[in-house]
């Protein structure tokens, strides 16, 4: 598993690539940046994100876990 960090609402997060490269990292940011019904249900800072090839699984500092399809 490769892991790097990403920029996201001013905080570092964490990115875990499970079965994929870093060319899906640009695909996670629009992603982020447009899936406003789940991402308006985050109300704690991201913590950890895991990636794989066609959706994103993003951890919250309390817990929560939401499921982010990619396209």
């Amino acid at each position: 598993m490769i892991q790097t960090n990403i920029l996201f609402n001013q905080e570092t997060v964490s990115v875990n690539l499970i079965g994929t490269d870093h060319k899906h990292i640009p695909s996670l940011l629009h992603a982020l940046k447009t899936n406003k019904l789940t991402l308006g249900n985050i109300h704690t800072p991201l913590m950890q994100v895991d990636l794989y090839s066609s959706e994103a699984i993003l951890y919250s500092e309390k817990g929560d876990k939401y499921r982010v399809p990619l396209f």
